[in-house]
C-alpha cells in the first residue's frame, strides 16, 4: 500500500494559521466551508456517510470511543466515512477537525479519522495537544497497517474497533517522541501565530475563570453543595461550548421542543448560569457535560450552534496539520 506522508513544515503552518484565525472567530462556519464541509453528526462521535456500518455496529464503536474518553483526556477521537472524493485528504481532514470542534477546548486533543472510499485513502488528523501523545508516525501506522488490510477485506466495524483500540492505546503511552510541543510551536511561528494562539488560550481561560467564579458562589450561597471534580470539569466544558447565548432564546426552545416531540429524544438547553445548569445536569449529566446534543437541523453549518452531541466534540481545535495515512 503507498503511504501518505505528513504535509511539510511550510504546509503546517499555513494550516495552522488558518484554522487559529477560524477558532478566533464565533463558532460558525463560513459559506464557503458550508459548501465543502458536511455538519457533524447529531449525535455520538461517528458520521457514517458512507453507509459502511449497520446500526448496531455504529452504536457499539460510538460506546467504545465514550468508554476511551472516559479513561483518558489526552485523546478525543471522531470518524468520517465518505463516499464522495474529498480533494487533498490530509487538509480536508484538518479543517474539518477544526471545524467539528473535535476535542476539548483548550485541550486541543481531537483526532479526526477520515475514511476516503472514493479515493480509497485514509488519513487520522491529529491536533497538537493529542499530537503530544500520539505522533505523526503512529498515526500513519494506524491508517495504514491496522485499519487499511481490514477496508481492503471489507471488514469496516472490525477495522474501526482495532484502530479506536490503536489510537487510545498510543495516547495513553509515553509521550509522543516528535509529537509538536505547545512551546516549540510558539518559537517556530513566530510572533503573528503565537498572538493568535494566545488570543485562544486567554478566549479559554476567561471563560474558566468566570465558570469555576459561579461554582464558587454557589457554594458560598449554599455550604452543604458539593461539586466533584467531574462535575467541575464537565461545567466548564458545557460553558465554553455555550459561551454565547443563542441570539432568541425563546426561538429555539420552540424549535427544540418541536424537534423533541418528533424525536422522542431530549435536547441541550442554554443554560446562563451554574445555577440554572445544575439541576438540568443532574438530571441528565450525558447531555450537559460540555458535549451538545441537538437536532441535525440545528447543528448544521451556520445554524449558530456549536458542537455535536458526542464525548469527543467539546470544541476542540490545534488541527496544523499533523498526522498520518494511507492508500487501501
Amino acid at each position: 500500500m503507498q503511504q501518505t506522508g505528513s504535509p511539510s513544515p511550510r504546509k503546517r503552518l499555513a494550516s495552522l494559521l488558518a484554522g487559529s484565525a477560524l477558532a478566533l472567530a464565533p463558532l460558525t462556519l463560513s459559506a464557503a466551508w458550508a459548501a465543502d464541509l458536511p455538519a457533524p453528526p447529531a449525535s455520538g462521535n461517528i458520521l457514517d456517510a458512507a453507509d459502511l456500518l449497520t446500526d448496531e455496529q455504529e452504536q457499539n464503536l460510538n460506546k467504545l470511543i465514550d468508554q476511551k474518553n472516559q479513561e483518558t483526556d489526552r485523546a478525543r477521537l471522531a470518524i468520517y466515512t465518505t463516499k464522495q472524493d474529498p480533494g487533498d485528504l490530509p487538509d480536508y481532514a484538518t479543517q474539518l477537525g477544526t471545524a467539528w470542534g473535535v476535542g476539548d477546548a483548550g485541550a486541543d486533543n481531537g483526532l479526526l479519522l477520515v475514511i476516503d472510499m472514493e479515493g480509497r485513502e485514509t488519513f487520522l488528523a491529529v491536533a497538537d495537544g493529542a499530537g503530544q501523545y500520539v505522533s505523526d508516525s503512529e498515526a500513519q501506522t494506524i491508517a495504514q497497517e491496522v485499519l487499511g488490510p481490514y477496508l481492503t477485506e471489507g471488514k469496516y466495524a472490525a477495522g474501526l474497533e482495532a484502530s479506536i483500540g490503536e489510537v487510545y492505546q498510543a495516547a495513553q503511552s509515553e509521550e509522543a517522541d516528535d509529537g509538536l510541543l505547545i512551546a516549540g510551536i510558539v518559537a517556530t511561528l513566530g510572533t503573528v501565530s503565537a498572538m493568535i494562539g494566545a488570543a485562544i488560550y486567554w478566549d479559554y481561560r476567561k471563560v474558566k475563570r468566570a465558570a469555576e467564579e459561579e461554582m464558587r458562589q454557589a457554594q458560598a450561597e449554599n455550604p452543604g453543595l458539593s461539586i466533584p471534580e467531574d462535575m467541575h470539569r464537565d461545567y466548564i466544558k458545557y460553558r465554553y461550548a455555550n459561551r454565547t447565548a443563542p441570539a432568541n432564546l425563546d426561538e429555539q426552545e420552540e424549535e427544540l421542543a418541536e424537534e423533541e416531540r418528533k424525536s422522542g429524544e431530549s435536547y441541550t438547553r442554554y443554560a446562563p448560569s451554574f445555577n440554572a445548569w445544575l439541576p438540568l445536569y443532574l438530571v441528565s449529566p450525558q447531555i450537559y457535560a460540555g458535549d451538545n446534543h441537538l437536532p441535525a437541523s440545528m447543528v448544521s453549518a451556520g445554524s449558530g450552534s456549536s458542537f455535536s452531541s458526542g464525548s469527543s466534540f467539546g470544541g476542540g481545535g490545534g488541527f496544523s496539520g499533523g498526522g498520518g495515512g494511507g492508500r487501501f
